[in-house]
């Protein structure tokens, strides 16, 4: 059974989710969500959802956090930026399982920040939109926070997500595209405009255990009936789900449910 949860509504967020590893008994891991509040440096949050359903605070008083991803440690990275007159500085936070926040990695440039993932060796790669140039480069950092360029692509990134060969998927929102990079970062399209509609866009990423690319998808200029669609590991497409707007994040637990964050709080729950 797979379901599509409304999350959580917060006016002028963006939200992206990321679940936990299960815990050492074989629990299921909590999901965390990132909310921008009212996009003002420093107003955002980092909530954490137990498999109950209690919303608890994990870090306040961030700016504009985005992408979120947690580590095979537990730890959780959340990817902030900061507007400073105007030029945005971007940062990477990590949050250690016992709630011990560090910077984990000053991206440098003026850049905003959106998806974030990790790899199965602990990686982080992160999505960043470059302002004045409308372009966006996916950057890799080492566990010890050692920055590289990984790839790049043409307009504005949203999510990423790694299929289980570690290959890394990229939404292109305005070109309409999802790119998969291979683990040496060379680029190819997985699926390009013909597969989406007008006037909308990829943004969030989940593969399901079967191989699946389930995506977010967002109308650029209306509001409404956006969908979740979903691509075989061939790239064939189907519709998974309907009638959401704005949804965002997209993470599936080790029982097969899929959470979404629906930014507008518009969500549906279906078997």
């Amino acid at each position: 059974m797979k379901r599509i949860r409304k999350l959580a509504y917060v006016s002028l967020a963006i939200a992206v989710i990321a679940i936990d590893a299960p815990t050492a008994d074989g629990e299921l891991g909590d999901l965390f969500a990132s909310l921008t509040g009212t996009g003002v440096n420093g107003g955002g949050f980092v909530y954490r959802y137990a498999t109950t359903g209690a919303q608890s605070i994990v870090a306040s008083g961030l700016s504009r956090p985005n992408g979120v991803a947690v580590d095979h440690f537990g730890n959780l990275f959340v990817a902030t930026t900061t507007l400073d007159g105007t030029s945005y500085e971007p940062t990477i936070l990590k949050i250690t399982p016992s709630g011990v926040q560090t910077t984990f990695a000053s991206v440098g440039g003026n850049l905003f920040l959106l998806g974030l993932a990790s790899d199965s060796p602990g990686n982080l790669f992160i999505m960043a939109l470059d302002i004045p140039n409308f372009t966006s480069t996916i950057y890799k950092f080492t566990p010890g926070g050692v920055q590289s360029t990984f790839g790049s692509i043409p307009s504005q990134g949203f999510g990423l997500a790694f299929d289980e060969a570690g290959n890394l998927f990229a939404a292109d929102a305005f070109d309409q595209s999802i790119f998969k990079f291979a683990l040496d970062g060379t680029r190819s399209v997985f699926v390009g405009p013909s597969a989406f509609v007008p006037d909308t866009g990829p943004a969030g990423l989940a593969f399901d255990t079967f191989g699946n690319l389930f995506v977010s998808m967002s109308r650029m200029l209306l509001i409404g009936n956006d969908t979740i669609l979903k691509f075989s590991p061939e790239g064939v497409e189907s519709t998974f789900a309907t009638g959401l707007t704005f949804p965002r994040g997209l993470a599936f637990d080790r029982s097969g449910n899929l959470f979404v964050a629906d930014v507008d709080g518009a969500g549906l729950e279906r078997s």
